[in-house]
């Protein structure tokens, strides 16, 4: 029962802890991360105490739903975000606006979110169209995304050798891909120098 009442609590936590992405208000909160730890550790400790037979509990992560506030599938949130104006579209019959959102992360200047014919957002690219830093600092960025990354569905499809890019995918009920990129890019009306694509595949 008390391993039972360790395992919920550590859900709770889990949850607090990756609240917020990276270059937000909301950041990591170190005290909650290290408290999980010293809660796993326990919950490892009671387990090796008892006896269990072909038994094991994986938390499954969940998909991710939306990002800076925005929910995917659903029509941009005006309590979230304000429209700035429109910009080039992925699709054919499919649209763009650039917007800023309420809550912006320090890693970008720029916000395009993706909407399909029906006025959804099933994308986001951030980025930044000013210079960054050096390689390293941007790298540094790169694997901030990366750990808050690591607390939804995402399967690394990049070399862990590979500091300069980070593609995610899931094979989920909805599929959906993060590229991330230190590189200097230039397509459609998207000139960057680090930027962030999130993308739900539609059914």
């Amino acid at each position: 029962m008390r391993t039972l009442k360790l395992f919920f609590f550590l859900l709770f936590v889990s949850g607090i802890s990756c609240a917020g992405e990276p270059g937000t208000d909301e950041i990591f909160d170190n005290k909650k991360l290290e408290k999980k730890e010293l809660i796993e550790k326990e919950i490892k400790n009671e387990k090796k105490q008892e006896i269990l037979v072909n038994t094991s509990i994986q938390v499954p992560k969940n998909p991710i739903d939306k990002i800076f506030l925005q929910t995917f599938g659903k029509p941009i949130d005006p309590r979230y975000s304000t429209l700035l104006k429109p910009c080039l579209p992925a699709k054919i019959n499919h649209s763009c606006k650039s917007v800023r959102p309420k809550k912006t992360s320090s890693h970008f200047n720029r916000y395009y979110y993706y909407l399909n014919s029906k006025g959804g957002v099933y994308g986001v690219i951030a980025f930044s169209d000013q210079r960054i830093g050096n390689v390293e600092y941007c790298r540094s960025l790169i694997k901030e995304w990366k750990n808050y990354f690591n607390h939804f569905d995402f399967k690394l499809k990049t070399e862990e050798k590979n500091l300069d890019q980070l593609i995610l995918v899931t094979e989920g009920i909805k599929k959906s891909d993060v590229y991330l990129s230190c590189y200097p890019e230039s397509y459609r009306d998207v000139k960057s120098y680090f930027s962030l694509k999130l993308f739900v595949h539609e059914n």
